[in-house]
């Protein structure tokens, strides 16, 4: 049913709401383009998760977090299965995920080159941006749908010091301890370090995390600023294999295991050379190590027992020149090099006592040329474009672009937007390399983009709502062909649809928000439907201080019906499903937070996959204390 959904957004349009309050300051975002801007700014369609909304929600996890936006929607059955998003219907893999800017994306798993959001821990986290369609004028490869950029804490002016412990229903238990303070000349350093375990809200599903990262902003000099990143992870987990039927339907009662080691760093620099012309140079690296070993699901031989040990590094650099020769007119241009090296050492025992090898060891150098300017010629109108040449070695190159318009009415109030791009995705190296089922020749799977979108200011700016229809065509999607036993470039899929969002500030203490998305999905030429993607999804929130110090955040979730598949079942059409989370939180001094939250308040019935049941209601409790610096 999708009425319940519809009927929610459109009584609290009726009164509102998109994704920011009207009436705030405007964001600066990073994502999505080399010039940053105002969100009101640019052409396509973007969201900004900051601080304050992430204290506010006080999620168990980045994946409960993103699950709150318009266009998106995530998938983790149980904590430690395999965590995808999917913007606008898109597969997981088309997404570039980036930690301050830095590639994640793996293409030595199966999946294709995603991401696992499990590895995120929201206490490192400071903003999430998020830019929908393809960005591969951007970014190159993997663009195809979108951009999520996670970005850590910054430092404060005064030395300070944070604890923080929270413990929950079924073993959840997270600590976080964050240093900050100033350095150098206008400089400031973020230290955090986190233990987090997720304890076991479905039977066999468990995810356990260290982590440490950091973040150094210096300004050395009144026309330099440079930023340091780092970032180190270490993850153990176990959980029922994919399509296995989960707790509920296995056969097999042996849980897949797997552990991980992530490890980034990077650093940036920005030189203004004068009033119109200055200099950005990026340098980053990123490097994981994991392994897994599966029991196989039974019954059949569908998938007998399997494992591998992945090595996956890459490092990048960048350098480009920026002007501005009058206030109306921004340009950049540069030059970006890449190189991943991936290697895998797996198996499948296909028999007892007969293992064969599924091993590869691959690496590729990309190229890349970029511009991209933006115009203002009049307080109406925006314009923006982006182009890019990305030259892979021993494939053909790749150009991609991306064009969009602003267009403000004269009073202010009404914002009309539209954006065209495309984007491209070489093979992975799993999809390339495998001896099973790896095919060398594969071409990159390539998109093309068109939206439109309508925001308008309500009650003299305490309220927004927004309208954006979308249009993607993906081709050359890579799919497993069960005939010839290798991976093949076959299907175009077309994702169509329309996100509203609205948000209005009800008073100084109240505000309202709501969001729905509508999702076409159409493979061409094939009656097969894409799973795990919900036609209908939506929600909304209310976030009240009932009096001083003290803040509420209610939440609900709505997802429609999906298909989804396991080896006892087939294919199964898995039901619609409603979630309700609460959160709050007291400021007992102005050193000492108390909250408290319960997850799936209403102890709702689903699951994300057939088998997994949904965690039953779980509360959570937290206390954080300011050790040192102002309160």
């Amino acid at each position: 049913m999708v009425v319940l959904p519809v009927a929610a957004l459109a009584a609290a349009l009726a009164v509102s709401a998109a994704t920011a309050p009207a009436a705030g300051p405007e964001e600066l975002i990073v994502t999505g383009t080399r010039l940053a801007a105002d969100l009101q700014v640019v052409p396509g369609s973007a969201s900004v998760i900051d601080r304050e909304e992430i204290e506010a929600r006080n999620d168990a996890v980045v994946v409960d977090l993103l699950r709150d936006l318009p266009g998106l929607h995530v998938n983790q059955p149980g904590a430690g299965g395999v965590t995808q998003v999917f913007i606008r219907g898109s597969e997981p893999n088309f997404t570039v995920f980036l930690l301050d800017g830095i590639r994640v994306n793996d293409p030595n798993n199966t999946r294709g080159g995603s991401f696992d959001l499990a590895t995120l821990n929201l206490a490192d986290i400071e903003r999430v941006e998020i830019v929908r369609g393809p960005q591969s004028s951007i970014y190159g490869s993997d663009g195809l749908a979108g951009v999520v950029n996670f970005i850590s804490r910054r430092g404060s002016e005064a030395l300070s010091a944070t604890a923080d412990v929270e413990a929950g229903g079924d073993d959840f238990l997270r600590g976080t301890l964050q240093v900050g303070g100033p350095a150098g000349r206008k400089g400031d350093f973020s230290l955090q370090a986190t233990r987090r375990d997720d304890g076991e809200a479905v039977p066999g599903s468990t995810y356990e995390a260290d982590t440490v990262s950091g973040r150094l902003h210096l300004e050395p000099a009144s026309a330099v600023t440079a930023n340091v990143y780092a970032r180190y992870a270490s993850s153990d987990s176990t959980t029922f294999p994919e399509q296995s039927g989960g707790p509920g339907l296995a056969v097999l009662r042996d849980l897949q295991r797997a552990n991980a080691d992530d490890f980034t760093l990077g650093a940036d620099a920005d030189w203004a050379i004068n009033g119109m012309w200055s200099l950005q140079a990026l340098a980053s690296l990123y490097d994981r190590s994991d392994e897994y070993a599966s029991p196989g699901i039974a019954p059949g031989d569908q998938v007998p027992p399997n494992g591998a040990a992945n090595d996956l590094e890459r490092r990048n650099a960048s350098l480009r020149a920026t002007v501005r020769p009058s206030g109306k007119v921004v340009a950049t241009l540069g030059v970006d090099y890449q190189r991943e090296s991936g290697e895998s050492v797996g198996y499948v025992d296909f028999a007892p006592d007969f293992r064969v090898p599924n091993n590869f060891d691959l690496d590729r150098d990309i190229v890349g040329l970029f511009a991209e300017g933006r115009y203002l010629p009049d307080e109406q109108w925006i314009l923006q474009a982006s182009i890019r040449h990305d030259d892979p070695d021993e494939v053909s190159g790749e150009t991609t672009g991306k064009v969009g318009a602003v267009y403000a009415l004269a009073n202010g109030t009404t914002r009309l937007r539209a954006n065209w791009g495309s984007g491209f995705k070489l093979p992975s190296f799993f999809a390339l390399g495998s001896p099973l089922v790896g095919e060398p020749d594969l071409r990159p799977e390539t998109s093309s983009s068109l939206e439109a979108g309508l925001t308008q200011l309500l009650m003299s700016g305490a309220a927004e709502v927004s309208v954006t229809l979308f249009d993607n065509e993906y081709r050359d999607l890579i799919d497993f062909d069960p005939d010839t036993f290798r991976n093949v470039n076959r299907d175009k899929v077309t994702t169509r649809g329309v996100e509203l969002a609205g948000t209005w500030s009800a008073a100084p203490d109240l505000r309202l928000r709501a969001h729905a998305t509508y999702t076409h999905i159409d493979v061409k030429d094939s009656d097969r439907e894409l799973q795990q993607r919900p036609d209908w999804r939506g929600g909304a929130a209310l976030r009240w201080a009932p009096a001083r110090d003290w803040l509420l955040d209610l939440d609900w979730l709505y997802v429609g019906t999906v298909l989804d598949s396991s080896i006892p079942t087939g294919i199964l059409e898995l039901d619609a499903w409603n979630r309700v989370d609460l959160r709050l939180s007291w400021m007992a001094t102005p050193r000492l937070r108390l909250a408290i939250a319960v997850d799936n308040l209403l102890d709702a019935d689903y699951q994300e996959a057939i088998g997994f049941p949904a965690a039953g209601v779980r509360p959570r409790f937290g206390v954080r204390y300011l050790l040192g610096g102002a309160p």
